[in-house]
């Protein structure tokens, strides 16, 4: 903070004089040794008047030593401690605020900015404390009335509080002023609230600070912005939880802020080059490697009243759901021992195994002098190791009976000419599996849904191989007792996860042939469509739970719109820093997109349709203009492979090329 000798009368007396003045709430509290400590942020500037007792005052950290009666004001967001009560402490707060009345000159905006008395933290020794305390009684009295009339006294009497405190600190020749260290409070702020949504703008009206003045000034101290610094603080926590905690990356995600795991994945892989389960898993390989200043993180991890309640909620929460699962994890528990058993009993004749497990058995071997069939020829490219985010896997031979756990991986079996013989569902639509797909899946086995995946239907159709997504951590002990298991980043860009595929089936070149023909076809529409719509903006929206989300180019679909067939995005959402963003209906003309495709699905249709019929949604010039197209939420979201890609990519080909 910056101090400065003796508060300068004329000058408060000035701003006092030209602002106006409202009082928000008195409170009287006591706090006993007993009690360790009384912090709190202050939600608006205030008077802290203490009556009596022992104790040290922090503001913003600086020490106030209180013995007796003492008088304190701090502005809106400092950060208030009662610390060390050593005899129990009576004070009573008196909030406020004040705003200069217009017009005011540029003399007073000037004074306003070099040295606010609404933000200023000061505090001294009263001289004649039976003055204050008699106003402050009369107040508190008053307040507590419901007569209009007695509040507005309440104001007038506030009026002489100030003057009885001015004219003390006046008389005693005057006090330390301090102003409050913008950059400070605001790293304090951030460290106490990041698993909260904030935003610069909401930072800075806490801070009762302009945006731009806090950019500035935070950047020229910590060489990045406080957007960038709090999603350092974030990864950190993040990092500490992921080594340190069982925790799934949901959990992970929502405590450091993030509502979407998908993105909380690709912010922690931007941020330390590396994804949450790669990072998990190397601390887990090496915990050497983990420094003893991360470890105390983890278990001084700073939250909040807020936090801490949701904490409760969820701890209280998770025993409940053991509780409740109890009776049906026993029971896969039973089935997965009979089937270890009959594992054990079958010889060890498995697909696949684990860098770390042991060797095939002998009896593999046994038929290799027969003449090769089609059979064996295609068992060529066998065995083969697969890399993943757990150990290494060695698949021995084509496995022939593959659970996938995620709706993408059917897409990416079906694109390659092979299926599963197991899959989850996708949430949003009512069918089993994808309809595009449907006329090419035969005897698919549904087990349960991406989000709760079902343990027994996965043991009973007897996999050889379960293939999973980081998303689906938590599982992994169980499922892979039932077989090999593979997990996959659940971020990875599908081409990717493709040429995985390819290797898991033994057909790699038509991998390469199916991503050959995908770059083929969306270089050549790319360029038909810059030539058709002329600088055109297009935005996908998403009507859901109470408001529409808007996916930026950071969304994977997005990356499809705005990267590969290079669409223009609106200005407005290529500055937001996130895959998606939630806006109220009215905010949508702010989007300002010439065209938008709208995301629609069983889930939402009715809310999608009931905004479709009000005058916001009818004012919106590609209304008019019968510019907006309605395109199956599940297909362009859920199911991310390459044939869901392929028909999205010709649908928006048809649709802006062909007219819809």
């Amino acid at each position: 903070m910056e101090g400065n000798r003796g508060i300068s009368l004329e000058d408060h007396l000035k701003l006092w004089n030209h602002s106006a003045i409202r009082v928000l709430d008195i409170r009287r509290s006591r706090i006993g040794p007993e009690e360790k400590r009384a912090s709190f942020r202050m939600p608006a500037s205030g008077f802290l008047l203490i009556h009596q007792g022992c104790a040290d005052i922090y503001i913003d950290e600086r020490r106030h030593s209180v013995r007796g009666a003492y008088a304190c004001h701090a502005g809106k967001g400092s950060l208030l401690d009662i610390v060390q009560v050593r005899e129990a402490v009576q004070y009573d707060l008196i909030f406020y605020k004040a705003a200069p009345a217009p017009p005011h000159r540029k003399e007073l905006a000037a004074i306003l900015k070099k040295n606010s008395p609404f933000q200023s933290s000061y505090g001294f020794v009263p001289g004649y404390p039976l003055a204050l305390y008699a106003k402050s009684e009369q107040m508190l009295g008053l307040w507590q009335a419901p007569s209009a009339l007695d509040r507005f006294h309440v104001r007038a009497l506030f009026h002489q509080l100030v003057y009885e405190m001015l004219r003390q600190v006046h008389e005693q020749g005057g006090t330390d002023v301090y102003r409050p260290d913008l950059v400070a409070r605001a790293v304090r702020y951030l460290k106490d609230h990041y698993a909260e949504p904030l935003g610069l703008q909401e930072l800075a009206t806490v801070l009762e600070a302009g945006p731009r003045q806090l950019q500035r000034q935070f950047k020229k101290r910590h060489r990045v912005g406080p957007m960038e610094y709090l999603i350092g603080i974030r990864m950190d926590q993040a990092r500490a939880m992921l080594t340190g905690t069982q925790a799934t990356l949901r959990e992970i995600a929502e405590a450091t802020g993030y509502s979407d795991s998908y993105y909380f994945s690709r912010a922690f892989k931007k941020h330390y080059g590396i994804s949450p389960l790669q990072c998990r898993r190397s601390c887990r390989i090496s915990a050497s490697g983990l420094s003893r200043n991360l470890i105390g993180e983890a278990a001084k991890l700073p939250y909040s009243d807020v936090d801490s309640a949701n904490h409760y909620q969820y701890s209280s929460g998770g025993e409940w759901q053991v509780i409740k699962r109890t009776k049906s994890m026993l029971a896969v528990s039973l089935i997965l021992s009979l089937a270890l058993i009959l594992g054990a009993c079958s010889g060890g004749n498995g697909g696949a195994r684990s860098n770390t497990n042991e060797g095939a058995s002998p009896t593999s071997t046994a038929s290799s002098t027969a003449a090769p069939g089609p059979a064996q020829a295609e068992q060529a490219g066998y065995p083969v190791t697969i890399k993943h985010l757990k150990d290494d896997i060695v698949l021995e031979q084509k496995p022939e009976r593959i659970a996938v756990l995620d709706t993408k991986f059917v897409d990416q079996l079906i694109a390659l000419q092979e299926q599963p013989a197991g899959s989850v569902t996708a949430a949003g639509s009512s069918e089993d599996f994808p309809e595009y797909l449907a006329d090419q899946l035969a005897d698919v086995k549904v087990l349960g849904t991406r989000d709760e995946p079902n343990l027994e239907a996965i043991v009973a159709m007897d996999p050889d191989l379960i293939i999973i997504t980081g998303f689906q951590e938590k599982i992994y002990d169980s499922v892979s007792k039932i077989a090999p298991t593979i997990v996959l980043d659940f971020d990875e860009d599908w081409k990717d996860t493709l040429v995985t595929f390819g290797k898991i089936v033994g057909k790699e070149q038509a991998a390469a042939d199916v991503l050959k023909a995908y770059q083929e076809k969306v270089s050549s529409l790319k360029e038909k469509l810059q030539a058709k719509m002329n600088g055109e903006s297009i935005a996908l929206l998403r009507p859901r739970d109470g408001g529409i989300r808007v996916h930026t180019p950071d969304h994977r679909t997005g990356a499809i719109l705005y990267g590969d067939l290079g669409l223009i995005a609106p200005k407005a959402v290529t500055e937001v820093d996130d895959t998606a963003y939630q806006i109220a209906l009215e905010a949508l003309p702010g989007v300002g997109a010439d065209h938008y495709f709208l995301l629609t699905d069983d889930m939402f249709k009715e809310e999608a349709e009931e905004y479709q019929k009000t005058e916001t949604w009818q004012s919106l010039e590609p209304v008019k203009h019968n510019r907006i197209y309605n395109v199956d939420t599940t297909l362009w979201i859920a199911y991310y492979g390459p044939i869901a890609i392929n028909m999205i990519v010709d649908q928006v080909g048809e649709t802006l090329l062909g007219g819809h």
